[in-house]
């Protein structure tokens, strides 16, 4: 399922969400509005300047851009994504910034191809949650990592706590049919909870688990975050037959009913940052 129907995105078709050009500012907004979480992140793992880092799974490559800058003229940045056309605009834009440190490369994570102890870190964000089986690809990244390279982690916890406040059952009605969407593809939206056992038994020792919850106001910058996910991709699950037109319906005019209710909030999905070093 893609963002787009035209046939550059048919060939393309890597994400689950698309790659077309509103999904890559949904993206952008997703990565600003979280962006000094994710520098918190790497300020506990220590990612500095010299550093090699890899940032797998970079979709557009916002971080990685980031990262880049971190690690400075002296680091490296290893960016890995299996859409052709993120990793091409990652490139130019790198170019265009003069961060002759970040390497961009088309390459799935199930094939990650990494020299070992090559890396002093790396970090996935909102990767695991869409794969049917993470222990190859963290292992994949853990053989990377030297002695004491700092793996990060950044995925959903527990999705179904994810609530509209007050509640709202045609709210919860498109909840558990995006819940329902991603575990049709094998991914899990409650991997969190799977991952710091997965990363222990992938040789490393787990740091820090830090958690990662906010809650969303209209008329904030953060509300518009899962306005536009909703908005994009309920009609999706109406064309899967995951939910009704109906239902569609009730839940837009819902939502656009709580834009104007000062009283009302959003509980954002649950997640859980992951510090872990390699024994």
């Amino acid at each position: 399922m893609t963002g787009s129907g035209s046939a550059e995105d048919a060939q393309e078709e890597p994400y689950l969400l698309g790659t077309d050009s509103d999904e890559r500012h949904r993206l952008e907004t997703q990565h600003r509005l979280w962006a000094d979480w994710a520098h918190d992140l790497w300020d506990r793992a220590g990612f500095g300047p010299g550093d090699r880092l890899l940032d797998l799974g970079c979709g557009p490559g916002f971080a990685a851009l980031e990262l880049a800058e971190r690690v400075g003229a002296e680091g490296r940045v290893l960016a890995v994504d299996e859409s052709a056309r993120f990793i091409g605009a990652l490139a130019q834009e790198a170019g265009r910034r003069g961060l002759a440190q970040l390497t961009a490369r088309v390459e799935r994570v199930e094939a990650l191809r990494l020299d070992p102890g090559s890396l002093d870190g790396a970090f996935a964000r909102w990767l695991f949650c869409f794969l049917p089986d993470p222990v190859p690809v963290i292992e994949r990244a853990v053989s990377g990592l030297r002695s004491g390279g700092r793996l990060v982690v950044w995925d959903y916890l527990n999705y179904n706590a994810t609530a509209l406040h007050p509640r709202s059952p045609a709210f919860e009605r498109v909840l558990a049919a995006v819940y329902e969407s991603w575990r049709r593809t094998g991914g899990d939206l409650n991997v969190g909870e799977r991952l710091p056992g997965l990363i222990a038994g992938a040789g490393c020792r787990l740091v820090e688990l830090v958690p990662l919850a906010r809650f969303a106001r209209p008329g904030t910058a953060l509300w518009q975050w899962p306005t536009g996910f909703f908005f994009g991709y309920v009609p999706k699950l109406v064309e899967a037959g995951l939910l009704t037109a109906a239902e569609c319906e009730a839940f837009e005019a819902e939502w656009r009913e709580r834009e104007h209710d000062p009283g009302a909030f959003l509980s954002a999905p649950p997640m859980v940052g992951i510090i872990a070093e390699k024994r």
